[in-house]
């Protein structure tokens, strides 16, 4: 008898200890997939959830003392008590395997406590679980359950024709809403309407071997799988359109997984106009449901990505076109769990008519990737020769393997040339970025022998294979590198200087203090070359003296170069000084300013034709990237000229610019450089983004703002804003104007922002917002790249001549006086 009670005793305490026992307990989202509950057990004196760590092999996971469960609720929250097999507080490293296994012990939680939350109090903890729930599995799916997912068609494309989700459906590259769903018999029937308010009826049978016949209206059912296979084949599609054309794109998508207690409600696009090198962010915006989209305008096919929480989704795009997307975020986790930019996202699908080629597309670059070690270490010990023989065998390997993906999947058209494309520019971006670069390296490295090799015509044949006269080349993702390293090489060894462009000599006068004295003054660091050049101008301050052109044209690389990176101190130098650099000079000052402008448009155009005929010679024809080249040099050209000057440089261009598309492209920088009306100051557009900005500035209404948007990671944004100290100080509670610091609360963590506005910001209008509304005044701005600075005028508007933290004192002098005499 005693035998039957005990062991009724043990049954009860065993069915008691099941119930508090969840295995893989389920939850809705998750911010990270380094962290994975599989088990929860509830006792009496604790809570103990199992975790089992994925992450790289001898990376460290740190868990400590603010880490708790929160009732979904009663919002109480429970602290972590202890740990068995992890030290808490301690940075602890994964073995070879990458995996560790533990038990964290937290608070007994009432047993009313049905969900809870696995956080962190750190804002961008990868832990965070969230919707964990403590009760028993659902034994089966419901029905909606069965047919709701993505189904790809059963051809040899395996395009994905229906994304089925709880809120949303997707099918012919639009968004549907449900108007009805109902279960009859073994088929669900669904009533969809698009945005349009027209009507579709699905029917869909799951079948016993995991298929869905699917009958769209009244067309023939058709079987689908959830599975995509291997695409055996690329569709034909319709490419008669011309490659440059201006239209909008729109892209869109769901995420699976969403929701906004990931910590962001909306996206970027970084979109670039690589012919004229204009670039600006567009916001995607994000709904609560996961569906996102976004337009905007591009003059060519591009291949992009949308930025989501850091994360890069590559799309390939056209005028004219929507593109769809289905995202699974746990997909886009393990990603960032690897820590590796070429890990796949599986389960990561298109919808549009170039969905093929996103297909295609989408992992093209871990095909044709160079390690940066391995590159790093052959630019210092490897001779020009020597590098194109070691790595002929890789970019060989590229080529093939570009050919066979070619031929294997049956690509064609545009697909064809993009793939074909991409192998050939990452070859060619490495080899010019080889030599560029070692050139960088033998400044600092002056005793290494191989570095002062340099490298001869023969290194450069390689550009004979290239596809400089394939206008898609502009859609391929290194295009960008691709183009600048070919505008800044120094040709000159690859052909000879008998090819020099003779312009013969011209007056040209020095100015009193050297643009480079003020550059290094400004704490720029001089390259020995440059060094010489400032010295030379020291010695001859203030004289004029006769210079052959051909030698200013020269020169003018090393000024191109300093201007792309120091453009604010060259801005701030011309201000100061009211003089320009290079300039030629006269006995009558009215000759000697026409004689200046002539030089200066004839300079520009050499310049350009110089680059663009040295590549020619070197390819032998003028390809179309040559015509690229030209025009991307107008916008800094345009800016440096009278709106007569820059009639005559771009009548000049018609010479080396002939594309219809190009040159009506020159036209519009043309006409944005000067405007016909010629304000001063333009007024935001209504949206979103104005009235988060307006909000942010009504504070300070009736005031000149100067807007500086920065980031504690960011070094030139804080040297700007220590630079200007003392200015802050002679300004400060003036009556018109007021200083106002903008950052996101993703690039200023809480406790640095603090730290460094308590040391160098104290008292003044500093403002850190979330990472969302961040990105929508990026757009607003049109900015990519901080420190960035706006000029608000007193009634809203904002100003397009903007100082910068260099000028800023002169500007605020000439405006209102000095500071100190503010009263």
């Amino acid at each position: 008898m005693r035998k039957l009670i005990f062991l009724f005793l043990l049954c009860i305490t065993y069915m008691l200890q099941a119930q508090n026992v969840i295995d893989n307990p389920k939850f809705k989202y998750r911010s990270g997939s380094i962290y994975t509950i599989t088990r929860i057990e509830r006792n009496p004196d604790a809570t103990r959830l199992s975790i089992h760590v994925v992450f790289r092999p001898h990376w460290w996971v740190k868990t400590g003392k603010d880490t708790h469960l929160e009732d979904v609720a009663t919002g109480k929250k429970y602290y972590i008590t202890g740990s068995e097999g992890f030290e808490l507080e301690k940075e602890v490293y994964t073995p070879d395997s990458g995996t560790l296994d533990f038990v964290l012990l937290f608070p007994p939680l009432p047993k009313e406590t049905k969900e809870i939350h696995f956080l962190d109090d750190d804002d961008h903890e990868e832990l965070n679980t969230y919707y964990i729930s403590l009760e028993e599995q659902e034994a089966k799916a419901s029905f909606f359950d069965k047919v709701s997912g993505n189904w790809m068609g059963m051809n040899d494309y395996y395009e994905w024709a229906f994304g089925i989700y709880d809120s949303l459906a997707v099918m012919d590259n639009r968004f549907h809403q449900y108007e009805d769903i109902r279960q009859k018999g073994k088929s669900m029937l669904l009533t969809l309407k698009d945005e349009d308010g027209e009507l579709v009826k699905l029917e869909l049978t799951p079948q016993k071997d995991g298929l869905c016949r699917i009958r769209k209206d009244k067309e023939p059912a058709r079987l689908f799988s959830r599975t995509t296979e291997s695409m055996k084949a690329v569709q034909a599609k319709n490419e008669a359109s011309p490659v440059f054309h201006r239209d909008s794109i729109c892209v869109q998508g769901y995420i699976a997984g969403y929701n906004r207690k990931l910590g962001f409600s909306n996206g970027l696009i970084y979109v670039a106009n690589e012919l004229t090198r204009e670039d600006y962010p567009v916001v995607v915006n994000l709904q609560p449901s996961g569906r996102f989209e976004c337009k905007f305008e591009a003059n060519y096919p591009i291949c992009s990505s949308v930025v989501f929480n850091d994360n890069w989704i590559p799309f390939y795009a056209e005028p004219g076109q929507t593109v769809t997307l289905y995202l699974d975020w746990e997909a886009v986790m393990a990603r960032s769990r690897a820590r590796d930019y070429h890990y796949p996202i599986k389960n990561l699908h298109y919808m549009g008519a170039n969905a093929h080629i996103n297909h295609a597309l989408r992992y093209m670059d871990d095909y044709f990737d160079f390690p940066y070690e391995e590159f790093s270490k052959m630019q210092k010990e490897l001779t020009p020769v020597q590098f194109r023989e070691r790595c002929e065998p890789k970019f060989r390997h590229w080529t093939d393997a570009a050919d066979s993906l070619v031929n294997v999947n049956q690509y064609i058209g545009n697909t064809a040339r993009l793939v074909r494309n991409a192998a050939r520019i990452a070859a060619g971006y490495k080899l010019l970025d080889f030599v560029m670069y070692r050139s960088y390296a033998a400044r600092e490295d002056k005793d290494n022998p191989v570095l002062k090799i340099k490298e001869d015509s023969a290194y450069y044949s390689f550009l004979r294979q290239m596809p400089l006269n394939d206008s898609l080349i502009v859609a391929d993702r290194n295009f960008s590198g691709f183009i600048n390293r070919l505008e800044y090489m120094n040709f000159a060894r690859a052909v000879g200087d008998t090819t020099t462009v003779e312009m013969g000599k011209i007056t040209y006068e020095y100015p009193e203090k050297s643009v480079l004295t003020y550059l290094k003054e400004h704490g720029v660091t001089l390259t020995p070359e440059q060094e010489k050049m400032r010295k030379d101008g020291e010695e001859r301050a203030g004289k004029t003296v006769t210079r052959e052109i051909s030698e200013i044209i020269a020169e003018s690389k090393i000024w191109e170069e300093l201007m792309e990176k120091y453009k604010d101190l060259f801005e701030a130098y011309r201000e100061e000084n009211k003089a320009v650099d290079r300039v030629s000079a006269s006995v009558d000052e009215n000759q000697k300013a026409e004689d200046e402008k002539r030089m200066r448009i004839n300079q520009f155009f050499e310049n350009q034709r110089e680059k663009s005929g040295r590549l020619d010679t070197i390819v032998g024809y003028t390809p179309l990237v040559s015509q690229i080249i030209a025009l991307r040099s107008l916008p800094f050209d345009l800016q440096q000229l009278d709106k007569e000057g820059a009639r005559s440089l771009l009548d000049k261009e018609k010479q080396l610019i002939s594309h219809p598309f190009m040159f009506a492209e020159a036209e519009r920088l043309y006409a944005e450089a000067f405007p016909l009306q010629n304000d001063s100051t333009y007024i935001l557009p209504e949206g979103p983004a104005t009235e988060i900005f307006q909000n942010i500035i009504k504070a300070h209404a009736g005031k000149v703002l100067f807007v500086d948007f920065w980031a504690t990671s960011c070094g030139p944004c804080r040297s700007g804003i220590e630079h200007t100290a003392g200015l802050r100080q002679l300004y400060k509670d003036h009556p018109e104007f007021q200083f106002i610091y903008i950052t996101s609360d993703r690039e200023s963590p809480e406790k640095t922002y603090n730290e460094y506005v308590e040391k160098n910001l104290k008292g003044e209008a500093c403002y850190r917002i979330p990472q969302a509304e961040y990105n929508y005044l990026r757009q607003l701005f049109r900015f990519n790249g901080i420190p960035h600075y706006e000029l608000i005028e007193k009634d809203g508007s904002v100003s397009r001549s903007v100082p910068h933290t260099h000028n800023l004192k002169q500007y605020l002098e000439k405006r209102f006086g000095d500071g100190k005499k503010v009263e």
